[in-house]
């Protein structure tokens, strides 16, 4: 079976002949009708222990936000993942909080995966190949995270066609261009986009300025048969203007990421991974002012960098037994906020000391398999040093299953995480900027968690999952005083946490429809200074569904209707109206208290209506968005108003059309 592009296949089938035959007789090709193949896979499955796969291709089909395909979305449906409130592509996973799952792009961390204030993520639909989430039972190859794993790969190229697609959005522009280097042997990829909204926004204020833009690439090539080399990168980067009558007020952000990877097969029973990478994010706010011949122009940066590697072995011992081990290293340094300053032609420069955090850990994972059981059993040793201070963790991790076929399954997981990494945002001009610092006082965040869950086949094409999980969190930090903790005077405490909850997850499947339905109850609470509180982001019920229909269903055309539904608690919040200047005058909002009250619950229902329709070169799609079909107003925060209070609401009804042509085999 040979692709030739998506929906499309050409089959060749050797003729079997049963007689002797004139050679001229079947020298010629015959056409015959279009065949068509068809089979649906689930939204997501489930691999092991709360560990979910997502299936990209039904990405295509998913509501879009201004014409982008957004992966993040389809993740934030899983159970036991919040997505927060409008605005935010964090992943907050099991009582936990963003900066507590890691986020890996072809393994890469990344630390800040927003676009558009968190509305979209830096992951283009048009390169990803695979997303997967581990949230219960945790690889010792990965740690340095209290909650979860997120995996997300690229696609490599096409080693034998080169093809091209263009996509035109309401606000975007997206294209991708990919093929052979050589055929066969190696491939190329290279994805851009660009977010235009200043068209909109020019009716409603001339003087506001936002867009963003991001690069993909990736090549690929075999240096031999058993050995294989990659190259990908990443650049997006986001920025806003806002102009007055005499100042302009600049804001932005933007990740940088470059990997190499050798991946090699040394026998039947031994393979190799070894990946280099760097990356980087920077977060700028920029000012400036005349007026009367008084002139003050200022920029003030935020800087994240990190370099590491890391080697896997995957080694085969016998029928039932297999290894995974290996080391992985890091450097981290961290420039948490750095200003030049021209005031009437006198420069200054001044800003907090950097950090750095160096790490590096060995991993080793016995998997067991005979029959319906599999056994993982395995440690990871970790060591972190902050310049000041070394810390060494130990990580045990355990988890059991069995397999009754016919997609019955129960499974039982137990492990240990520690985390040297801290983050928290301070508000410049209302806009948010993340901090991320190393461990301080000496000690580590640490979790364990326990989880069990089962799998059921309830019809041919029903299937349950089930999981509940109990994980406790000790030596959280609560920055109350941002300054004070940037100079190393203290400004926060250490609490615990606890988060406990059930998920379920309910999909069916036949040739045309596929749906799936996701609850989740949590509770999840934080103890500070002798006070137990919900955590921020604490959503005791959570409801996500999402359906998709094929209303036509052709030989070359299909026409494809979904619809995205989600429904949770209102969140904790604290209402304030304390604010306290920094030294420039701007008001910083700090934590100074704990949540007082939940807002409303949350609801929105985004649909969409895709059309796809093969041509002789390529294929042809529009798709047709309504995001927040219902137009119900969610808050994402509240502030006094004339002696009462407000809701500021994000996403109002937001309606996009976008159009993509594929060209290539």
């Amino acid at each position: 079976m040979r692709k030739l592009l998506a929906g499309c296949l050409a089959l060749c089938i050797p003729a079997l002949l049963t007689a002797q035959t004139p050679a001229d007789s079947i020298s010629r090709t015959e056409a015959i009708d279009s065949v068509v193949v068809t089979a649906r896979r689930p939204l997501m499955v489930y691999k092991q222990t709360g560990n979910i796969a997502v299936d990209i291709e039904q990405l295509k089909y998913a509501p879009l936000f201004a014409g982008e395909k957004d992966i993040f979305k389809f993740l934030q449906l899983l159970p036991g993942v919040s997505a927060g409130k409008d605005g935010m592509s964090g992943l907050l996973v099991r009582g936990g909080s963003n900066d507590q799952t890691l986020i890996l792009y072809d393994d890469v961390p990344i630390y800040n995966q927003a676009h558009a204030y968190g509305i979209l993520s830096i992951f283009s639909g048009e390169t990803v190949q695979s997303a997967e989430m581990s949230k219960g039972y945790i690889s010792p190859a990965y740690g340095s995270r209290l909650s979860a794993l997120t995996q997300i790969r690229t696609r490599e190229g096409d080693r034998r066609n080169h093809r091209q697609s263009l996509t035109v959005g309401t606000l975007s522009l997206a294209g991708t261009l990919d093929g052979p280097i050589k055929r066969d042997k190696g491939s190329y990829l290279i994805s851009a986009r660009y977010f235009f909204p200043e068209a909109v926004l020019a009716i409603v204020d001339n003087a506001v300025r936002y867009g963003f833009y991001d690069v993909t690439g990736k090549l690929t090539y075999d240096i031999h048969r058993n050995h294989t080399l990659s190259l990908g990168i990443y650049s997006g980067d986001d920025h806003m203007k806002n102009k007055e009558d005499h100042a302009e007020n600049g804001f932005g952000w933007g990740n940088t990421t470059a990997s190499l990877r050798l991946e090699s097969r040394w026998n039947d029973n031994l393979r190799s991974s070894v990946v280099a990478y760097y990356t980087y994010l920077q977060n700028r706010q920029e000012t400036e002012f005349k007026d009367d011949g008084f002139s003050n122009w200022g920029k003030t940066t935020f800087k994240t960098h990190e370099f590491g590697a890391r080697m896997t072995f995957d080694q085969r011992l016998s029928r039932v037994w297999s290894l995974e081990y290996g080391a992985t290293f890091s450097h981290q340094r961290f420039e948490p906020m750095h200003t030049k300053s021209i005031i009437n032609g006198q420069h200054k420069d001044r800003g907090y000391s950097s950090e750095q955090l160096v790490s590096g850990a060995l991993f080793l994972n016995n998997r067991f398999q005979w029959g319906g059981w599999r056994a993982d059993v395995g440690v990871r040793g970790a060591v972190y040093d902050n310049s000041e201070q070394t810390k060494y963790a130990v990580e045990p991790r355990a988890q059991l299953s069995y397999d009754f076929g016919r997609d019955n399954a129960v499974w039982l997981s137990g492990t240990i995480n520690s985390q040297a990494l801290v983050q928290f945002n301070r508000y410049y001009y209302s806009m948010p900027i993340d901090f991320w610092t190393p461990f301080r006082d000496g000690r580590l965040q640490h979790a364990w968690q326990v989880s069990l869950g089962g799998r059921a086949k309830l019809h041919e094409n029903l299937t349950l999952s089930v999981e509940g999980y109990y994980k406790r969190m000790r030596n959280l930090p609560l920055i109350y005083d941002s300054d004070d903790y940037l100079l190393g005077n203290g400004g926060f405490i250490y609490g615990t946490g606890r988060a406990f909850g059930i998920e379920a997850m309910l999909q069916y499947q036949t040739e045309r429809l596929s749906l799936t339905a996701s609850y989740t109850y949590t509770d999840s609470r934080r103890r500070s200074d002798g006070v137990t509180y919900p955590f921020e982001y604490d959503v005791p019920h959570d409801f996500n569904a999402f359906v998709s229909y094929d209303v036509v269903k052709r030989p070359g055309r299909k026409h494809t209707f979904s619809l995205n539904v989600a429904w949770r608690s209102g969140l904790p919040y604290r209402l304030t109206n304390e604010s306290y200047p920094d030294t420039d005058g701007n008001p910083i909002i700090g934590i100074t208290a704990y949540p007082t009250m939940r807002m409303h619950n949350y609801f929105r229902a985004d649909v969409s209506y895709n059309m796809e329709r093969c041509k002789r070169n390529g294929v042809r799609n529009w798709q047709f968005s309504i995001i927040n079909a219902t137009w119900h107003k969610n808050p994402v925060s509240i502030y006094p108003y004339r002696g009462s209070y407000k809701a500021t609401v994000l996403i109002p009804i937001m309606p996009s059309v976008s159009y993509t042509r594929t060209f290539g085999k």
